[in-house]
């Protein structure tokens, strides 16, 4: 019992680092433009060696900024005609391959969409560097907030539900709280997915808010019937922080 409780706390601690640096490079900003030149292809022929290197610095600097999908696509478009009128349509269509598989603000590589802000990013509605995301910072931490909540429920269900933590955390009698353990267990780990769920949405960035919105809603419904049908300080503990994140996205 000690070494699954020690690998638990060891599981909450990871979680909990894991979500604090998602919070932290949300609140980060642009960093300075750097460019590696066009990446993992050649900057240019072997006799003129860097023919089409200013045609992928200004594909990097697009991509730095980052923004939505389609800006995405209009900057590698313009890779492909910078390309192609140098004389190099074959390049081109091959460069064109590469950023659209390897340039995806999804992979933690340092020339992905978005380069310029700390991973995750996502694409986002952005237009310039100046603009924000559409996420804020308190949704964020709210969010994260519920995300660790949700998995300290499943904690207690799967693993302290008959011991004395769980049941003074939930008033539950000796006889009831053994009857109930496997039960107990399931529902927490209805809980641990519906963490894993917020941790996913997080991840994916702005792209992640769909996910982060049917998440979030599935708390709120849950949190309802739970606070009608078993006790009504779940509306409080539950219901109500997934209630404010969800309208702070909504109104985003």
């Amino acid at each position: 019992m000690m070494n699954r409780h020690n690998l638990t706390m060891k599981i909450l601690f990871f979680i909990f680092l894991l979500l604090g640096q998602i919070t932290i490079s949300h609140a980060e900003g642009l960093k300075p433009f750097s460019s590696d030149g066009c990446s993992l292809f050649p900057d240019g022929t072997f006799e003129q060696q860097q023919l089409w290197l200013s045609c992928c610095t200004d594909h990097d600097r697009t991509y730095w900024q980052g923004g939505s999908y389609q800006q995405r696509l209009d900057a590698d478009l313009a890779l492909k005609t910078c390309v192609s009128a140098i004389g190099e349509s074959v390049i081109a269509e091959l460069m064109l391959s590469g950023v659209r598989v390897g340039g995806s603000p999804y992979w933690p590589t340092k020339f992905r969409w978005g380069y310029g802000w700390s991973y995750p990013h996502g694409y986002t509605k952005q237009n310039s560097v100046n603009e924000g995301k559409a996420i804020s910072l308190l949704t964020l931490v709210l969010i994260v907030f519920i995300a660790l909540l949700h998995f300290y429920f499943l904690v207690l269900e799967m693993f302290f539900w008959d011991k004395p933590l769980g049941r003074k955390t939930f008033n539950l009698t000796a006889d009831f709280a053994k009857a109930s353990k496997n039960l107990a267990a399931n529902q927490g780990l209805y809980n641990g997915f519906l963490a894993a769920g917020l941790i996913w949405g997080l991840l994916l960035g702005n792209a992640g808010i769909a996910i982060l919105l049917f998440f979030l809603s599935c708390i709120v419904i849950a949190g309802v019937y739970g606070g009608i049908s078993v006790n009504k300080r779940i509306l409080f503990i539950q219901t109500t922080p997934a209630a404010i994140a969800l309208g702070l996205l909504l109104l985003a």
